[in-house]
């Protein structure tokens, strides 16, 4: 699934990504970190997050795609809304 097709999208495959929210794309060079998750982002190897077509899901280090929690739903949606704030820094993205 292309990040041109969406104007909401956030995808990491263990290695690479790329996070957009409207106009504002960013090439993610490291693993995005989901802001407020209790348990932490640290664990979820992938994400394909692009709520315009339904498509919430991640995978952890030790297991299989799964759907996303409301909480990680809520902190993926986060991430984007912030891609264009200042403390989005060039060390976050490319």
């Amino acid at each position: 699934m292309s990040i041109a097709l969406y104007r909401y999208r956030l995808y990491w495959d263990g290695h690479r990504g790329a996070a957009r929210h409207g106009d504002d794309t960013r090439i993610l060079v490291e693993a995005p970190v989901l802001p407020g998750l209790e348990s932490g982002s640290e664990s979820l190897e992938e994400i394909d997050y692009a709520p315009e077509v339904d498509v919430a899901q991640v995978r952890e280090r030790e297991g299989d795609w799964r759907e996303m929690t409301p909480e990680e739903v809520a902190a993926a949606d986060a991430l984007l809304a912030n891609l264009s704030q200042p403390e989005w820094t060039r060390e976050r993205a490319a």
